[in-house]
């Protein structure tokens, strides 16, 4: 069950019973929420009465974000609506409802404790660049400081020049096992950038990788692509090509959903279809797949699969962390053309959203999650002031 800590607030000495009813009332609004009354540092307050406006700007000390409920009576939704204010103008980020009216509040209230779940969460997270952003993402770096200003992410930069090469790790034979095809490719290789970029992880405490995979291609044939497949497969979230805006939408949707989503390019857009590819996809992602080489250097290693879900939700943020493309659509086709990455979806979403795409793109790499995740993904970036285009 979802929990959601709530103080109750009200005028200076209000009796016992003012509190007792905001009780009930919390009870018969929030069945499937574990509500936890009157605790520090909560996450949500609960406006009983006018007067109470003084407890609140105490109670909001310290405060990134809360959420207000109100009432109609009692002057709750007046004395909310001075808080909400004092919240605005002071960069605290609230959410304010009116109980007795909100439409789809539960709905709502779900999307809010998952988000401040998640919040909680990724706040925790240090991230590894390992090499630099690929030379041609020019608008998807994300400077370390608007990622701790924002979320309180730590970001190291790693240089590969500073550990062993690949070749000096062990061949990792699980790894190698993990990967169940009737190929011969040799997976010898691969397994043992597995075990680099899992020894940099493990040095580094990290909790998140994005590599600039082409210099491995360039010097030793060999690709991080199967590496970072089974990073994402068991729950790590893992980019290619040093992108900071897709490692970060895959922490977030991670956070949100319990899914780490695919990063794929956005290949080509037809009408209301989107084509769109990569190298890397995880393999519980795929109903089955077969090892390739990497598409544009034909060395090394990479997963053509064929993509399991239907439904799809597409998330994209840009390097500045205000705004935000979602859209929702439906798998139409698994092409296997040869002038795109492996792994390849057409998705059939609405002609609005393939316009903003045309018209005003975030940058190349969209993240694509299995699922319709609309509605959470679009209350997160209310919560955090990040436009949906």
């Amino acid at each position: 069950m979802d929990k959601l800590k709530i103080s109750l607030i009200a005028f200076p000495g209000a009796p016992k019973k003012v509190f007792e009813q905001g009780e009930k009332i919390l009870m018969s609004k929030f069945k499937n929420v574990d509500i936890q009354i009157n605790t520090d540092n909560s996450d949500a307050l609960f406006v009983l009465t006018g007067g109470s406006e003084k407890q609140a700007q105490q109670l909001l000390k310290g405060l990134k974000r809360v959420l207000i409920l109100a009432v109609t009576s009692n002057n709750s939704y007046a004395a909310a609506t001075e808080i909400k204010s004092y919240c605005n103008d002071h960069h605290i980020n609230a959410v304010l409802y009116n109980v007795d009216y909100e439409n789809n509040l539960q709905e709502k209230i779900y999307n809010y404790i998952k988000s401040i779940q998640a919040l909680k969460k990724i706040s925790n997270y240090k991230i590894g660049l390992i090499g630099n952003v690929s030379e041609w993402l020019i608008n998807s770096d994300i400077k370390p400081d608007i990622l701790q200003n924002k979320w309180g992410i730590e970001v190291q930069k790693i240089v590969w020049s500073e550990y062993p090469e690949y070749s000096s790790f062990e061949d990792h034979k699980s790894f190698s096992e993990s990967f169940k095809t009737n190929e011969n490719f040799d997976l010898t290789d691969s397994s043992k950038v597995y075990n680099l970029l899992n020894h940099i992880i493990t040095k580094n405490k990290l909790d998140a990788i994005t590599v600039e995979c082409f210099p491995l291609v360039r010097q030793h044939a060999v690709t991080a692509c199967l590496a970072l497949s089974k990073f994402n497969t068991d729950r790590f979230p893992a980019g290619c090509e040093g992108d900071m805006t897709s490692v970060i939408g895959k922490i977030i949707t991670k956070e949100l959903t319990g899914k780490i989503p695919w990063m794929a390019n956005l290949a080509a857009i037809e009408e209301s279809k989107v084509l769109l590819a990569h190298c890397t996809i995880a393999t519980d992602l795929v109903e089955e797949y077969t090892i390739k080489t990497h598409f544009e250097t034909n060395e090394g290693t990479a997963v053509q699969g064929q993509f399991k879900a239907k439904e799809v939700t597409i998330f994209r943020l840009n390097n500045l962390l205000n705004k935000a493309f979602i859209s929702f659509g439906m798998v139409t086709d698994t092409p296997k053309r040869n002038d795109a990455c492996r792994t390849q979806i057409m998705v059939n979403t609405e002609n609005g959203d393939t316009q903003k795409l045309k018209e005003n793109p975030l940058g190349n790499h969209h993240l694509v999650i299995p699922g319709n995740h609309l509605q959470l993904l679009h209350y997160f970036c209310f919560m955090n002031q990040i436009e949906v285009l």
